[in-house]
């Protein structure tokens, strides 16, 4: 079954996550390895809701961890460590991973990392400014998910009626390259938090 944007809309349209947050898909690792390679101490890995980890104010330094299917997904509120350079290379080592960072108040960020290195990653507002060892490795599923590849903001050629995704088409991405979608069920359910120390 393809996913569509439909299955990914709650996440980029409501504020359920609020107005910064990351989701990184690491395969084939389970919940606790993430964590650890994220930098969790083992004595903080524990159960921990969604509910209790905003109830509580434990965000940014507590990091969600959930399965689905053969991925992990992190889930950071108000963090972006997944993103950091060496975070990517502990948690891509012998694996892959792709992040989307939604920052509604710096940059929105995508990246693919995939055996401790950077493969692609972009700001999903301006597609056509891509990075790493193999910028243009996603094009195709970049069109798939309805960026234009080339597109600056601000191009002489504009049409101000097209419209271009941001956070909405990263997530759409990531879900069609894992082939996986965070659900609120998901979200709900039995997850693992481990403290990462975000100023470290």
């Amino acid at each position: 079954m393809e996913i569509t944007y439909a299955d990914v809309a709650w996440l980029a349209d409501d504020h359920e996550l609020g107005d910064l947050w990351c989701l990184t898909f690491v395969w084939g690792l389970d919940e606790a390895e993430v964590l650890r390679r994220l930098g969790a101490s083992e004595e903080s890995i524990r159960p921990l809701t969604y509910s209790e980890l905003m109830d509580e104010g434990l965000f940014p330094d507590t990091v969600l961890a959930g399965r689905l299917g053969g991925w992990t997904v992190l889930i950071e509120v108000y963090g972006w460590q997944a993103t950091e350079l060496d975070a990517l290379r502990a948690l891509s080592a012998g694996t892959e991973v792709v992040s989307v960072l939604r920052h509604d108040h710096a940059s929105n960020y995508f990246v693919y990392a995939r055996d401790g290195e950077t493969m692609t990653s972009f700001n999903p507002t301006i597609p056509a400014w891509r990075y790493g060892s193999d910028p243009d490795r996603l094009v195709d599923a970049m069109r798939e998910a309805g960026f234009d590849p080339g597109h600056t903001p601000g191009d002489e050629d504009e049409d101000e009626n097209v419209y271009h995704p941001a956070t909405d088409g990263a997530l759409l991405l990531a879900a069609r390259l894992t082939g996986v979608v965070l659900t609120q069920e998901v979200l709900n359910g039995p997850l693992l938090g481990g403290a990462v120390d975000s100023r470290a």
